[in-house]
């Protein structure tokens, strides 16, 4: 048996033949049923006055949780509970969608404070990054 390996691939090949067809094929059964396919995404964005995002969040949802991907808001305007209040909002539609759990990443120069501050425990820690920066798991029930 043959096998090349490459870094020469479609992005729709592999997230039709790994993504889907393989590891979300392999979870469904696993799982008994209960993944379901990471269909349910959440964007929600913060707007100035003049319509100019300057902040967002966006997340998705499997095996009844929110798995936060991203969130940012523009420095500028930070310490205006903007950031809570994309947060707060994404949790609330995810916990509408039947959702149990939160949880995220973030690097110790991000925000893990930002996070605590919102009710999310620090589960995981990752240390040997340069400059003794730390990758965190945080998670929160709903």
């Amino acid at each position: 048996m043959f096998i090349s390996i490459s870094n020469c691939c479609d992005e729709h090949e592999f997230l039709n033949s790994v993504r889907l067809s393989g590891l979300l094929k392999y979870n469904m059964k696993q799982t008994n049923g209960k993944l379901q396919v990471p269909n349910v995404e959440f964007v929600n964005v913060a707007r100035n006055e003049k319509g100019v995002i300057i902040g967002g969040v966006s997340g998705s949802t499997y095996l009844s949780s929110l798995e936060i991907e991203v969130l940012w808001v523009q420095e500028d305007y930070r310490g205006q509970n903007i950031a809570s209040n994309l947060l707060e909002e994404i949790e609330q539609r995810a916990k509408d969608a039947g959702c149990q759990l939160v949880h995220l990443t973030t690097y110790s120069f991000q925000a893990p404070c930002f996070y605590q501050k919102n009710g999310y425990v620090i589960c995981g820690e990752i240390n040997g990054f340069p400059d003794d920066i730390r990758l965190y798991t945080l998670n929160k029930q709903l």
